[in-house]
């Protein structure tokens, strides 16, 4: 981070570089050139602020998301992690990237977000936050399964028995959604998905619905189990019995600086990172090692 900082300072020292409250109090010594916005000012960063650049994994980009609830500038995003799907350019190659945003010459990916709105029994709307990845009403550490009904523009669609139900963006099919059994779905693809989480009935199945819809879940009334919210893997409170949550496409969508070519970047980042496909084959680590076992081993 402080070579990447000194450097944007020495080559455009134009620019002001800010940095969020609590990286600014661990460098301003270091870095006396930095600014930093006063804790909680979330509104001035949508005002001052013309790019975005993460340093980290998956993680700290969704950070950067919750930071902005309107207009988010372009996101340049540099992996530092173990996965990184959603990070597609190495940290060690940050000049030649940051001179294409500044330049105006990268290429710019909008990824979709939702907007989560939780209403309480009355009707009235008590919270609304924006989601990159999912919105999950799930049972938590409640032990009893939980009762979720969801509408689909107003009408029932089903009630579910289950852990919970998952609503997601394109960008969060890697994510939650994926190890419940939801479908990949490429950043470009405008679509909402709807997948549950250890269903009663196996004949629930994800859905994938148009960018266009309203997806309600509601807690049944009658539900044995509590609910929780959890935006983005954040918990956001429980949701009592009577009480739902309204989920729509986001006006503000996610800005990312991406690779020039978005079809082959997404193609190798599900070979690689997810191993899309992967037959197993022999040797490989597993109980026995590098031993191929015989009948006999059994």
């Amino acid at each position: 981070m402080v070579s990447i900082t000194r450097w944007l300072h020495a080559t455009y020292p134009q620019i002001n570089i800010v940095l969020e409250p609590l990286v600014f109090t661990q460098y301003a010594g270091q870095l006396p050139f930095i600014r930093t916005i006063a804790v909680g000012d979330h509104l001035e960063y949508s005002r001052v602020v013309d790019f975005v650049i993460t340093l980290g994994g998956d993680g700290t980009f969704l950070h950067v998301s919750s930071l902005f609830q309107r207009e988010v500038p372009p996101i340049v995003p540099f992996s530092m992690g173990t996965l990184g799907f959603l990070l597609p350019f190495n940290v060690a190659d940050f000049q030649p990237q940051l001179r294409n945003v500044i330049e105006g010459t990268s290429t710019v990916l909008p990824r979709m977000r939702l907007t989560y709105a939780k209403r309480l029994g009355d009707g009235s709307l008590d919270a609304r936050v924006n989601v990159t990845n999912e919105a999950c009403i799930h049972r938590g550490t409640y032990p009893h399964l939980t009762t979720i009904s969801c509408y689909l523009n107003g009408h029932l669609l089903t009630t579910s028995v289950g852990d919970g139900i998952i609503v997601g963006t394109p960008t969060g099919s890697t994510a939650y959604s994926l190890s419940a059994g939801g479908p990949i779905v490429h950043p470009l693809v405008s679509s909402i998905v709807v997948a549950p989480v250890c269903p009663r009935s196996l004949s629930f199945r994800p859905l994938m619905l148009p960018s266009s819809s309203r997806v309600t879940l509601l807690v049944h009334p009658k539900s044995r189990g509590r609910a929780t919210a959890y935006i983005d893997g954040r918990d956001c409170g429980e949701l009592k019995h009577g009480e739902c949550v309204e989920i729509t496409q986001s006006p503000y969508p996610l800005m990312c600086v991406n690779r020039d070519d978005l079809a082959a970047g997404w193609a190798q980042d599900i070979n690689q990172l997810l191993k899309f496909n992967r037959t197993f084959s022999y040797p490989h680590d597993s109980l026995y090692g590098s031993h191929i076992p015989d009948d006999d081993d059994y």
